[in-house]
């Protein structure tokens, strides 16, 4: 076996044991009848961005100006986490152990090339009437199914020039309690944008 096959091997192999090691998804625990908690929500994802495609799965919680989305693999275990303080992003990538700080309509931009903001985006996963806004605006138009039962958004398709980002939305629920984020950025290195984002099929 040639250097170059060793070195591949050992790349995938040691890739492979980094995604092993990444944290597992677990569902919220559920608000209790009666009590406020927060919404969240489980939503699958398909992008076909300037040619490029990406699908996934996020898990989104949102506390009203905080929130944080965790981008899944296939065996359910947390790729990437974002998260969002109003207008400002902190993305961590736990596989490269990689983060990025910035602004998080320039992320939805550089991701899918949509102007989207933070508020925007909650309110089109979680307002009955959040998709209204974005129906009119110029370069982007928006396409939404909505649950007969609850009238929020079930599936929606937002394209642009050079996007198409498809989102459906597997299952809605209120955690217990405020939004929390667990773990510092102790171990991780601050890297450009571009080394942190990572997909996974």
């Amino acid at each position: 076996m040639d250097k170059r096959n060793l070195w591949m091997i050992s790349a995938l192999v040691l890739g492979m044991a980094a995604a092993a090691c990444a944290p597992r998804y677990r569902a919220p625990r559920l608000a209790p009848a009666g009590s406020t908690g927060h919404p969240t929500a489980l939503i699958r994802f398909a992008a076909e961005v300037e040619g490029q495609r990406q699908k996934g799965r996020l898990a989104m919680d949102v506390d009203g100006s905080r929130a944080r989305v965790l981008f899944l693999s296939p065996l359910n275990r947390v790729v990437m986490e974002l998260r969002i303080e109003r207008k400002r992003a902190l993305l961590l990538n736990r596989r490269l152990r990689r983060y990025w700080r910035g602004d998080f309509a320039g992320l939805v931009w550089r991701m899918w090339r949509l102007r989207l903001d933070y508020g925007e985006l909650r309110d089109l996963v979680f307002n009955p009437d959040g998709s209204d806004a974005l129906r009119d605006r110029g370069g982007m138009h928006l396409d939404v199914e909505k649950d007969p039962a609850t009238g929020l958004p079930r599936k929606l398709e937002v394209s642009g020039p050079s996007t198409r980002l498809r989102l459906s939305v597997l299952r809605r629920r209120r955690a217990a309690g405020a939004l929390t984020y667990s773990g510092g950025l102790e171990g991780f290195s601050r890297a450009e944008l571009d080394q942190v984002i990572a997909y996974e099929d």
